[in-house]
């Protein structure tokens, strides 16, 4: 058996960097859904076109928790850098499973003080 898992819709995900140099990144988290039950969830990350700014790339994490509170880090999607092919889809197998589970969207500028961000989707199906 498998559920439709709509993390984050197509749609933007773009945020302003901090101003104090290169190398900052702005987080956005998708919402948390209920993951419990599953024994895998299979995510796909879609970036429609190049991203907003220049030298900027797209970090794109699982989050897990039991409680909703407390979250752990799981092995993300290859970055998504400025200038690459696009677009750009990826698919990632995820076996460390939660009661919950969201993504941590990380938008990086290695200018300072620029706006980052693109068109994506994140979306999963979690398996029984």
């Amino acid at each position: 058996m498998s559920e439709y898992l709509p993390f984050w819709p197509k749609a933007a995900a773009v945020s302003r960097v901090g101003a104090s140099g290169s190398g900052n990144a702005a987080v956005i988290y998708t919402r948390a859904l209920p993951t419990n039950g599953f024994t895998e969830v299979v995510a796909q990350l879609e970036i429609d076109a190049d991203l907003l700014g220049s030298a900027n790339r797209v970090d794109c994490v699982p989050e897990i928790s039991n409680d909703g509170v407390n979250w752990q880090a799981g092995t993300g999607f290859t970055t998504v850098s400025a200038g690459g092919t696009f677009p750009a889809k990826e698919v990632l197998k995820i076996t460390t499973i939660g009661a919950f589970m969201r993504f941590k969207i990380s938008l990086w500028d290695n200018t300072g003080a620029a706006s980052v961000g693109g068109t994506i989707m994140i979306s999963a199906a979690g398996r029984s």
